[in-house]
């Protein structure tokens, strides 16, 4: 976000979702200051605020108290919560659920923002096609 900008609940996938970007980029390079059970940030303090201030009373989830709901924040907030809930590596998951287990969501991607496991089949399916040549690729450009 901008200097100075008010707390947002989509700022919970914007900004939460780097960590694990981070993280594992860190984890590439053999970082041994890495936790092997948490991101680089409180998710349950995330969580928290999520679940305490950006529900809104007859559904969906807004952008800070006072608000009204919306599509946008109520998919953001969502996987932001997703994100704070799971700590996944290639060798490990670990849940960190606050409040009680009915709250647990699907894991989300935190860079593609859709549910891992679809990200991981187009990853699967992309990486059998080949990579075009600057030729081909001429033809699409008008």
């Amino acid at each position: 976000g901008r200097t100075n900008k008010l707390v947002d609940g989509c700022y919970s996938l914007w900004q939460g979702g780097v960590f694990p970007l981070i993280h594992h980029v860190l984890k590439k390079q053999n970082d041994q200051a890495l936790s092997s059970e948490s991101w680089m940030f409180d998710q349950a303090a995330l969580q928290t605020y999520l679940l305490a201030n950006c529900q809104y009373p007859s559904g969906g989830l807004i952008d800070k108290p006072g608000k009204v709901r919306d599509f946008y924040h109520t998919c953001y907030c969502l996987s932001g919560l997703s994100v704070a809930q799971h700590f996944n590596e290639m060798d490990k998951v670990n849940r960190n659920v606050v409040g009680n287990e009915d709250n647990l969501l699907n894991t989300t991607h935190p860079l593609f923002n859709i549910g891992l496991d679809s990200a991981l089949e187009a990853v699967t399916y992309y990486n059998t096609l080949e990579i075009p040549s600057l030729e081909q690729l001429r033809h699409f450009i008008v």
